[in-house]
């Protein structure tokens, strides 16, 4: 059997203000393409596969076009799971009818036993078993006691590692005396895993990460998303992340993007990896003002459309920067998403020198700055201030996307 592995596609997903929708079709179109090619068996795409819990229309377009498509190819079977920028109901609204053409969708984690979907061949035998486990909330697995005497972040490491034993417990079941793949899928992070800016820590509170042996060994392929980067856990290539297939901000784009393809053998499991194309080209232009125009100068003189952030890093201060940047890029092929000046914030928030505009502050740049203008009594430490500060914000965030798309699902 073989199986290609991708997640945190992010449909919908702005650049700044920058909408993208002719770069995830480019995707979509290759990766049905690569399918194709590759002769893909199965497809798992472990969670994020909108930015929002309310995707727009033509995202909704693009993904029910992508499996449309998909069925006429010889991949027999799609599992996909939600991650956590996805809302469990709108994923799952259209499962009976997907289930009819192999597409098997897990919105939330409930019983494990439905969480266990069986893969046959064309012959109607069992050729592998994928325990497709969604993005975890805490609300699906945590169940507080009383008389714990565990903290919440070792509770909930728990409630994780519970669930994912119930989950491949359930598939050994269903496998009976035939041993098949056993395929497992995650959103979360793992202890030593590398973090990117667009990923969050709700799911597991204020610790970050679960250890890597809670995934039971039985697990013959372990394919997680959720970290933005491939990496495969402790240089285990059957322990992977693939990655976002695009780079999702200018951070990423100069990071690897690929998807995983794998194939189950009487006596191996090879894991390859198979690079995505570049469907367009992001440039973080960083530097003094006078090293921003040098680098606009020959970015200019490249025949090509290129999207450009620019940050003055500089010691002195930037004079007119938005002005000069747009009469150099004026009539080239730069479009410039967005003009920050990173050494104004800094002076900002170190001694509240010039004013800054409230959309070049982040979220946890206001509250850096209330932790310096405040004074706190008792034992609460900064880190357990800037712990709970996260968890309440994500918190909110996330229950606001779901009463959202209840609202819109009315």
């Amino acid at each position: 059997m073989r199986l290609l592995h991708t997640s945190d596609w992010h449909l919908g997903k702005r650049l700044f203000d920058k909408e993208r929708y002719d770069v995830f079709e480019k995707f979509l179109a290759w990766l049905l393409s690569t399918i194709r090619q590759e002769r893909v068996d199965t497809l798992i795409v472990a969670g994020d596969i909108f930015d929002t819990a309310v995707p727009t229309n033509k995202s909704l377009r693009l993904y029910y076009d992508f499996l449309s498509q998909l069925t006429s190819s010889e991949c027999r079977h799609v599992v996909i799971v939600s991650g956590n920028h996805d809302s469990p109901t709108l994923l799952e609204a259209p499962k009976g009818i997907l289930e009819n053409f192999g597409v098997h969708v897990i919105g939330g984690a409930e019983s494990p036993e439905d969480e266990v979907i069986e893969l046959k061949d064309k012959a109607g035998n069992l050729e592998g078993v994928v325990c497709a486990v969604p993005f975890l909330r805490e609300r699906d697995i945590l169940r507080l006691k009383d008389d714990s005497t565990l903290s919440r972040a070792e509770e909930i490491q728990l409630a994780v590692e519970n669930h994912y034993k119930s989950v491949v417990k359930a598939a050994i079941d269903r496998m009976g005396a035939k041993r098949v793949p056993l395929i497992a899928t995650g959103h979360l992070f793992t202890v030593g895993s590398p973090k990117g800016e667009d990923v969050n820590e709700l799911y597991i509170g204020a610790t970050g990460a679960v250890p890597v042996n809670i995934f039971p060994s039985e697990i013959d392929y372990l394919a997680l998303g959720h970290i933005h980067r491939a990496y495969s856990i402790g240089g285990d290539k059957t322990r992977n992340y693939c990655g976002a297939p695009i780079p999702l901000t200018f951070e990423e784009a100069n990071l690897e993007k690929l998807v995983r393809l794998v194939d189950f053998e009487p006596d191996e499991i090879k894991v390859a990896d198979i690079q995505v194309p570049k469907f367009d080209r992001l440039v973080s232009v960083q530097g003094s003002q006078t090293e921003i125009s040098t680098k606009l100068k020959e970015l200019a003189g490249q025949d090509e459309k290129i999207l450009v952030e620019v940050i003055h890093t500089g010691k002195a201060n930037a004079i007119n920067l938005t002005g000069e940047v747009s009469e150099q890029t004026s009539g080239t092929k730069i479009e410039v998403l967005r003009v920050f000046d990173e050494t104004k914030k800094a002076n900002c928030l170190a001694n509240d020198g010039d004013e800054m505009e409230i959309g070049e502050l982040t979220w946890e740049n206001v509250f850096e700055k209330k932790l310096k203008n405040e004074t706190f009594e008792g034992e609460v430490s900064e880190e357990e201030l800037w712990n709970a500060y996260r968890n309440a914000y994500f918190q909110i965030s996330e229950l606001a996307d779901v009463n959202v798309a209840d609202v819109n699902a009315q």
